[in-house]
């Protein structure tokens, strides 16, 4: 219990002190930028990113490197999940497997299941999978409108599947969690809360983000002052070892380092990171990073109500942008 509670200390209070730690707390690793859908309000389907990014999938050389280091300073999380789909990657479970074995406290990963048949998800069950999130916008006809190729009834079976498996395994883990896009179910909130509710840990839904960048940058508004905790908080390593300045750097505007032939170590401590947190202090992150500027996070956003089976619950949107899919 105490490194967990130490671990959400540092992600809380470290950014608010604007504490550098020694190493970051917690690792993204893209171990595959390849995706197996083609969802209508997903950057990787834009003219922009298939022109300027590169995308393959992590050698495990790279990972057992990057892995190595982050056990050495006490790391305690890492998500093996980017912009891609991690279980396409024909080595993941030894990934999960290995990162576990060495010492990683919790290992996180995002997942559309398309690939993830039961099987599988199984193995990544039996090699420590802690935390599963499961893209799964909408259902019917709208599920299969945005993640296209999947089939719902065919995905929502393999949900109540993960739930048998754990069951008869007596595993508390991985934590399942499904997630929509709230506008994909804002009709039909109470019948998803409904079919997901016996099968899975948690249900949350999130706002439509500007993932295409279509919105006009002269119309955006960002909150005032607004100072970055991911600086303080997480690192992120591309499938080819290149390091972008935050996690949600989709289109690799800003790379600070490379952890092939470099330390994470010393691309954390280094002048392009202490840089990008002194121009958060000023606040001016939005005014001088375009991986800011394009970012979800200084977003101004306005809560909305609504009713989910007779209950009021409080949703946010983000401020003037449109709730259309795929606009």
């Amino acid at each position: 219990m105490l490194p967990f509670l130490a671990n959400r200390f540092a992600w809380y209070y470290f950014p608010r002190f604007h504490h550098v730690s020694k190493f970051p707390g917690h690792l993204d690793i893209e171990t595959s930028a390849v995706c197996n859908m083609q969802c209508p309000m997903c950057f990787t389907t834009t003219e922009e990113f298939r022109k300027s990014v590169d995308t393959g999938l992590m050698e495990f050389g790279l990972f057992k490197k990057v892995i190595d280091e982050a056990v050495q300073h006490g790391s305690y999380s890492i998500r093996i999940s980017h912009r891609g789909e991690p279980f396409v990657h024909p080595e993941i479970i030894d990934f999960i497997r290995y990162a576990k074995q060495r010492g990683i406290k919790e290992v996180a990963s995002l997942s559309n299941l398309l690939a993830l048949t039961p099987e599988l998800f199984e193995q990544a069950m039996r090699a420590g999978l802690d935390w599963l999130t499961i893209s799964f916008d909408g259902l019917g006809d709208t599920y299969e409108w945005i993640r296209k190729p999947a089939k719902f009834l065919e995905s929502y079976e393999r949900v109540k599947e993960y739930k048998k498996i754990k069951d008869k395994s007596h595993s508390i883990k991985p934590v399942i969690k499904v997630q929509s896009i709230w506008p994909a179910i804002r009709d039909c909130a109470e019948d998803y809360v409904r079919l997901f509710s016996p099968y899975v840990d948690a249900i949350a839904s999130n706002p439509l983000i500007d993932y295409l960048h279509k919105d006009d940058p002269q119309k955006i508004e960002y909150l005032e002052n607004y100072d970055c905790p991911t600086p303080y908080q997480r690192l992120t390593v591309l499938f080819d070892g290149r390091v972008p300045c935050c996690h949600n750097d989709e289109f690799n505007t800003f790379i600070i380092g490379d952890a092939n032939t470099d330390t994470l170590h010393h691309i954390w401590h280094g002048e392009e990171m202490t840089n990008v947190r002194n121009v958060h202090r000023e606040h001016r992150g939005v005014e001088l990073l375009n991986a800011c500027k394009r970012c979800f996070l200084p977003r101004k956003v306005e809560p909305v109500v609504e009713f989910v089976g007779g209950r009021k619950i409080v949703v946010e949107k983000y401020t003037g942008r449109s709730e259309a899919i795929g606009s």
